[in-house]
Formats: structure tokens, sequence, C-alpha cells
């Protein structure tokens, strides 16, 4: 029996938050809470999640957790965020667990509990989406194809591998091939496996910090990317993807939508409700294009560099007419190239960055819609909420209220 008699549930939410998934999914959490009216007395844990934790938040004190692993630590290491000792001791007290993208070990360590579920993003989704991007990338036909894996021993990275291989056989690509192994630094053999791919070719990485190993392994050889070589990951983190050399293409999971669904599940299980053990986000799944599969032509490095401009600077004022001069071109010839690739204006790719902010914030936090004008880069409210109704189809303060992500 629990010690405490507080009504409001004690829930512990453990998540790598160094990283872009962990915040999302924090952020997913939150909405759901906004969205249910529930209140829970949340403990943050922001660093290793491990058994001596538990000298600080006795378990008997515990109502529910939500813990994701960061298996990413270290360089070309990796280090346990959360490990089986946790979970055998929390399930053991009956506590109820959510766990968001951990490996298969822990699923199977707990198989037929009913205080335990595992939410995961699909990997089947992630590597049908990456071969259907690099099969149509704009002015680039590639000749061969691969799939390098960041763990051997983990399904969500082979089945990222299998369906990104039986995408693009479906679509007609026959040499698809498999690295035998796993990235590390100055690898000779992937190095080996890289140059030996008929070129021009095109690699998807299981994740970002695969990809990223894969570039500098690029960077260290003497293979070119894009030119030769064009490189895609998985999870669209900042700390990977906009500072690499050149900056990676990466592939976004609905984190967010992980979170959501894992307070969804955990609010269920600590009502007693049965809940499947394992189950997967169906939400937005989208590509973020940057210059590691720019292709070849002029124009379309121009336009993927304006693409980055855009998604780092529509907030800040950015026009045509700046970016044309960030870019060192004319502006009648921005306008041109960009609708030829992109099919539509400049100053509808910066809208649309600025409208996706402002429905962040809308239902991210509670600031006035002037402050979220100001933020987003409009010099009027009204204005914004002119082109929103334009976009959207609802007003500002209904979306807010609706309480729902996408309209």
């Amino acid at each position: 029996m629990k010690r405490h008699s507080a009504k409001v549930p004690i829930v512990v939410v453990a998540l790598p938050f160094a990283y872009r998934e962990g915040v999302d999914e924090y952020n997913g959490v939150m909405r759901f809470l906004r969205e249910s009216g529930e209140e829970w007395n949340l403990r943050i844990i922001r660093h290793s999640f491990g058994v001596e934790l538990f000298r600080d938040f006795p378990v008997e004190d515990l109502d529910g957790v939500i813990c994701g692993i960061n298996t990413r630590s270290g360089i070309m290491g990796y280090e346990p965020y959360f490990n089986a000792d946790v979970l055998e001791l929390l399930t053991s007290r009956k506590v109820p667990v959510v766990g968001i993208d951990l490996p298969d070990v822990f699923g199977s360590a707990v198989q037929g509990s009913r205080k335990c579920a595992f939410i995961s993003v699909d990997s089947e989704r992630i590597g049908r989406m990456a071969a259907q991007h690099l099969a149509k990338t704009e002015a680039h036909a590639y000749v061969s194809f691969g799939f390098v894996g960041a763990f051997a021993d983990r399904a969500w990275s082979r089945d990222r591998g299998a369906f990104f291989a039986r995408e693009l056989r479906r679509l007609g690509h026959r040499d698809v091939r498999i690295f035998p192994g796993e990235v590390g630094w100055n690898d000779p053999d992937l190095l080996a496996w890289l140059k030996a791919l008929p070129k021009p070719a095109a690699v998807f990485a299981s994740n970002d910090h695969c990809a990223d190993g894969v570039l500098r392994v690029c960077l260290g050889g003497g293979v070119r990317v894009p030119d030769d070589l064009a490189v895609l990951g998985v999870d669209d983190d900042p700390i990977f993807c906009i500072h690499t050399h050149p900056s990676l293409s990466s592939i976004h999971p609905d984190f967010e939508a992980e979170g959501h669904l894992a307070a969804q599940t955990l609010s269920k299980l600590m009502k007693g409700r049965r809940v499947r053990l394992r189950q997967r986000v169906v939400g937005d799944v989208t590509v973020t294009a940057r210059m590691s599969t720019a292709p070849c032509a002029p124009s379309g490095r121009m336009v993927r560099q304006a693409d980055e401009i855009i998604a780092e600077r529509a907030c800040d004022g950015l026009n045509a007419d700046v970016l044309a001069g960030l870019l060192g071109i004319s502006r009648r010839l921005l306008d041109l190239r960009y609708r030829q690739i992109k099919g539509r204006s400049v100053r509808e790719a910066i809208e649309e960055v600025r409208l996706e902010h402002v429905r962040r914030l809308l239902s991210g936090t509670r600031l006035s819609h002037r402050e979220i004008a100001r933020l987003c880069g409009y010099r009027s409210e009204s204005y914004m909420e002119h082109v929103f109704v334009k976009r959207f189809g609802r007003s500002m303060r209904d979306y807010r209220n609706a309480g729902n992500r996408t309209p």
C-alpha cells in the first residue's frame, strides 16, 4: 500500500532531454495533461535513471513512470540511460511504467505484465519514406543505394533498413546494399564499403548519430558529399544535423505524438485499465532536406541553401529580397529557380515556416497573440490572424481552445 494519500499522482518523467526527441516527447506529455485536464505531480529526471535514484524517490511513493533511453552517449560508444534493473524494480512493486523507444529486451523481460507498455515510432514507415525521398530527389538519379544501421541487435534499426530496401526494390531500384556492421570513427571497413558503392549513390542511416559517423568517415576518406554520395539520417536533431559538414538531411519522426501517447497510456494504467503491451505511434513523419542530399545541379544547391536559411531565419524578419542578398543572387533569379524546383514562391515558403511556429506556440505555450506575432516575425497581429485563418480555415483562438496539434 502506498504511504502517501495525495490525490495528485506522483509521476516520474525520465527522458533524454539532451536530444530533440526527449524535449519533443516531454512536450507531448504536457499536451496530454492540458487536453485531458488531469493534474500530475511531475518529477523530471534529466540524467541517468538507475536504481540508486530511488534513494531520493522511494518506489512506494510513485504512481507512475514515463521513461526513454539515451543510447547515443559518448564517442561512438553507448551508455545506458535506463536499464533493466530499474524496470524490474518498478514492475516488482507494481508501479505502472510506460517506456518510449526502449530496446526489445525490456519488452521481453515483462511480457504479460499488466503494468507496463512500450511506445515506439513506426520504423516501417520511416524506412519507406527514406526510400521514397531518395528515389525521387530533385535533379539527381542515384545509381546505387545503401543502408547503415546504428545497432545490429536492435529491431528498430534492422526494420528501417529492411523496409528501406524493400521499398526501393518496389520502385524498381535493384542495387541496394546493407552495411554488415556498425559505424565507428575512421572505420576502414565502412570507408571501403562506401567507396565500393557505384556512384552517384545514396545512403540511409538508421539515426542521425549513425549518419554523422558516415559523414565523418566520408570527410576523412575523400568521399564527396553530396557530389558522390548523399546521406540521410533519422531524428532531425539539430545537434547533429545543422552543424555537420555538410548539413545533414534527416527524417523527423513524430516524437511529440510519442510523448502524448505515452502519457495517455500511463493515465489508463494508473486507473487500473488494461492497455496493449506494444504500441506504435501513427503521427506526422516528415523529411527535412539539407545539403547532404542536395542535387548536383547548381540551381538545386542554391534552392537547398535557400531552404536552410528560411528554416533558420524565417521568424527573424526574413523576406525574399534579404534572402537573395544572402545567397548573392538577384531576387528575380531566386524567385524563378525556387518556383521551378519547389513549385511555390519564396514568400510562400517563408510564410509556411512562420505559421508552423505560430501553431507550436499556440499549442505549447500561453503566450498572447501579440507576443506570438513578435516571435514569429509578423509586424501586425491582425495580419498574422488573417494568414492563419486563410491557411488553416480556423481562427487562432479556436485552434488553441481545441487543443489539437493540427487543424
